[in-house]
């Protein structure tokens, strides 16, 4: 008789561009009058949203005046606008070579290389435009946001210390700075002091009570913290001010999920998927929500669903292996947990689950190769499993490589 199979439950992981206010510096340089009047024009039809015409205004102040530093500033801005990364590099550049104090041009090209993922020459771009004013609020913002990038890249914590003082000084200069706010309150949430996120949240709110975003923000702190009825009242109201706003409902899943309100779970996460068809985390809550009730049929679409949108959305794939055995589906199952450790070769779950299927199956050394590899991936985690793993490769006398 086979020994009965034993698997690692399904997972709900719930996976989680400030644009710029462009601030326009007085004139720096002597232009002609009429060079003023053209980029005055270009300002005028950027604020309206005409950025070809306001390209066109700008390039015609630099034709009249090319040392015209505002005006190479405000063409750089437009190319940013348009994607045209190294053209307002370029730009922002020139600006600079004009006049080294011109700091506005020392942050926009900081954003820029900040989209370009040249993170270095970001930081140390915004650190020459402090040295020559260090009373920028964007400045300052501009900085912190490279250094969480860096932080998070690199696994910095110095870094993103340094970014938390930046968004401190951010908010000092400009304490209605609200995107600083909020960023400051992301930072604290991942830093893990909830009570400093939550002021900044509440100050990013009160700036702009009529964000959703803002209440969604403040509602996943409350989320996190447990204070769920709290949560649930700024989910609410981000989806008063905006019925359509897709990360609401998908809070509000979150939300409902976690109280067990597994209907209106659904539910918040199809409005997410009909807002939002390709949201493959929408498919991804909704198919582990119906594998969690049983329902195996609808978490097979789901989670299908899920892998054909992101095909690297290893959780996804491993809770539809899960679904596939539920079904009895066993080839299949095999195939989605192989998929999973392809995404994400130390996938604990799936590498266990995996190893369970061949020696259900009698297949002896795969499964002692896959619980060697089960054991390399689990580290303190999953102690009865590994001890099970343990046990089946000295049984086996299983040589485990490297």
């Amino acid at each position: 008789m086979k020994p009965a199979l034993r698997t690692i439950a399904a997972i709900a992981v719930f996976l989680p561009l400030f644009f710029s206010c462009y601030s326009h510096a007085k004139k720096i340089t002597k232009p002609t009058s009429r060079a003023v009047y053209h980029n005055n024009q270009g300002i005028s039809f950027l604020n309206q949203g005409a950025v070809d015409r306001a390209e066109l205004q700008f390039k015609t102040a630099i034709e009249l005046s090319p040392e015209y530093v505002e005006a190479h500033n405000n063409l750089g801005i437009v190319f940013e606008m348009k994607g045209q990364l190294d053209a307002a590099a370029t730009q922002f550049q020139r600006a600079i070579s004009l006049d080294k104090g011109y700091t506005n041009a020392y942050s926009h090209l900081s954003t820029v290389y900040l989209k370009q993922n040249r993170i270095d020459d970001a930081i140390s771009t915004s650190r020459k435009g402090l040295k020559k004013d260090s009373t920028k609020a964007d400045a300052h913002y501009n900085l912190a946001r490279a250094l969480i990038e860096k932080g998070h890249r690199s696994n910095d914590g110095k870094s993103l210390e340094e970014a938390v003082k930046s968004l401190v000084r951010a908010t000092e200069l400009n304490p209605s700075l609200t995107h600083a706010h909020s960023l400051l309150a992301q930072l604290y949430q991942e830093l893990g002091e909830f009570e400093k996120a939550n002021i900044r949240a509440r100050l990013a709110v009160g700036d702009k009570p009529t964000s959703p975003d803002g209440w969604v923000k403040l509602g996943n702190l409350y989320l996190q913290r447990g204070e769920n009825e709290q949560a649930l009242n700024c989910f609410q109201k981000a989806l008063e001010l905006d019925p359509e706003n897709a990360e609401a409902h998908m809070q509000m899943g979150v939300y409902y999920a976690k109280v067990g309100r597994t209907t209106d779970a659904a539910n918040e996460f199809k409005s997410v998927a009909a807002i939002r068809p390709t949201d493959d985390v929408a498919w991804y809550r909704l198919g582990t929500l119906y594998l969690n009730s049983g329902k195996y049929g609808e978490a097979a679409k789901a989670l299908s669903k899920a892998t054909q949108i992101n095909p690297n959305l290893a959780d996804a794939s491993f809770n539809l292996g899960l679904t596939y055995l539920r079904l009895g589906k066993t080839s299949q199952a095999e195939t989605e947990w192989r998929r999973t450790i392809v995404v994400d070769p130390k996938h604990a779950r799936a590498l266990y689950n995996l190893a369970a299927l061949l020696q259900g199956q009698g297949r002896t050394e795969e499964a002692g190769e896959m619980y060697c590899r089960f054991i390399g991936a689990a580290g303190d985690l999953f102690p009865s499993e590994k001890a099970a793993a343990e046990s089946y490769i000295r049984t086996q006398k299983i040589k485990c490589r490297g």
